[in-house]
């Protein structure tokens, strides 16, 4: 019998002290697991902060390109001008100059007057004013002016519209058309 208890000795006694060595090395992993799928959680709300600040700032925020023909506005206004209801449309392009923006120390940027003149139908008209709004780019209406054209047709409410757009560029846009000393205005008429 003691023989019997010595071997059992021989081989609890070790693996006891071993299964103890394991019990605290796994409860050692179970922290460190722990600790990765709080930090992988962490992150994961960090992205999905992100991800929302991001969609937050699509809606909210416009961006300012770095170069006036990248800006859209003539582009959109042109289009504009193809549509059916527009019969005429001239826009002429200022300079830009340089301007601080409020409340930001430091903070510049360029600004572009766009100044349009387009005669057509009242839905094909605004219908350019809401193309402009619809662009990525920082673009506001500075002014509307509708007046009705006397030379239209009793039976088709023909308007003539003057509008004012400024459309804003980061501070490092250079102005195409005056580093290529071009004339600074785009002048387009349809039919």
């Amino acid at each position: 019998m003691a023989i019997a208890l010595g071997l059992l000795g021989l081989f609890i006694v070790p693996n006891y002290w071993n299964a103890g060595n394991w019990k605290q090395e796994a409860h050692s992993y179970r922290a460190v697991a722990n600790e990765s799928a709080a930090r992988q959680d962490g992150l994961l709300e960090m992205q999905r902060d992100v991800e929302q600040l991001r969609i937050e700032l699509g809606n909210r925020g416009r961006m300012l390109p770095n170069t006036p023909d990248k800006g859209g506005l003539l582009a959109s206004l042109a289009h504009a001008a193809d549509n059916k209801g527009v019969y005429t449309h001239q826009s002429k392009s200022g300079k830009l100059a340089s301007m601080d923006i409020p409340g930001v120390q430091g903070g510049k940027a360029m600004r572009r007057t766009v100044d349009v003149q387009m005669t057509g139908t009242f839905d094909s008209l605004f219908s350019a004013v809401r193309a402009s709004e619809k662009l990525p780019t920082l673009v506001t209406v500075r002014s509307i002016e509708f007046a009705c054209n006397p030379k239209a047709p009793q039976d088709i409410s023909v308007i003539d519209a003057s509008f004012a757009f400024d459309e804003y560029f980061s501070e490092r846009a250079i102005d195409a058309t005056a580093h290529m000393s071009a004339p600074g205005g785009v002048k387009y008429k349809a039919k």
